[in-house]
């Protein structure tokens, strides 16, 4: 799950939430081991229209899927539109499907379900497959938990793109019209994500929430000490660069 995330989130995919499960062996889905990526409503609602539950869903026999689930559904897998592309596919693979999906969702992929194991069989087998998408021993990443890493990678995807975003060589100016407790209800969110444990995530969040307050007054100066802050931190990279090129 982590390692399709992360291609996902590195690609611009709002990836909420990730989740995997033990052996479970559900009979009736005919899915031993499974696991789901949850996204934002808005790219639900893209997805697909008056759904009970979207999911990007792996399943242990079956592989990759986007799992539409109805109220009315008696078959967990009704509305599935299969990858169809073997258990394991390359994260890589994974990312183009959902690509794919974006443009076309009642087309990508197939409605007919593939079986590429047999259910409660080659346990064994299939954790050594798995064991080739964790971090190596001795990596720092290696002693983190399945949810932490899942955490720490959405932040610093995150961190990557609000960077991007206020270094923007677009510097058009747009008026946007917010009531006082909408304005108050974004900052106390940004406030919020001061929290997180990726140093510039927090930064770029504690300062923007700053600029916006400062634009309450329309005498003041509008204040712009996030887009400084993003465009220091990536002169400073540029420049370690530059040093570990010579070296």
């Amino acid at each position: 799950m982590n390692a399709v995330a992360m291609v996902l989130l590195k690609e611009g995919v709002p990836v909420t939430s990730i989740r995997a499960s033990g052996l479970s062996l559900s009979r009736e889905s005919e899915t031993d081991f499974d696991g789901d990526l949850r996204f934002t409503r808005a790219l639900d609602n893209r997805l697909a229209d008056n759904a009970e539950d979207i999911t990007l869903h792996w399943s242990g026999t079956s592989g990759w899927c986007l799992l539409v689930l109805h109220d009315d559904d008696h078959d967990h897998y009704r509305h599935a539109r299969w990858l169809g592309a073997g258990l394991l596919p390359a994260p890589e693979r994974v990312a183009a499907f959902m690509s794919t999906l974006q443009l076309f969702p009642g087309e990508a992929g197939s409605d007919e379900r593939p079986f590429y194991r047999p259910f409660g069989e080659g346990v064994h087998e299939l954790h050594q497959r798995l064991a080739v998408f964790l971090p190596p021993p001795g990596d720092w990443r290696s002693r983190r938990s399945f949810q932490q890493s899942f955490r720490d990678g959405r932040a610093h995807a995150y961190a990557t793109r609000v960077s991007a975003a206020l270094t923007s060589q677009n510097g058009t100016e747009v008026e946007l019209r917010l009531r006082v407790g909408e304005l108050e209800a974004l900052r106390y969110m940004l406030e919020h994500l001061e929290g997180s444990d990726n140093l510039l995530l927090s930064t770029f969040t504690s300062h923007l929430a700053d600029d916006l307050l400062t634009r309450r007054d329309a005498a003041a100066a509008p204040a712009h000490r996030a887009i400084e802050i993003a465009l220091s931190i990536q002169q400073q990279l540029r420049e370690r660069r530059e040093r570990e090129k010579d070296l």
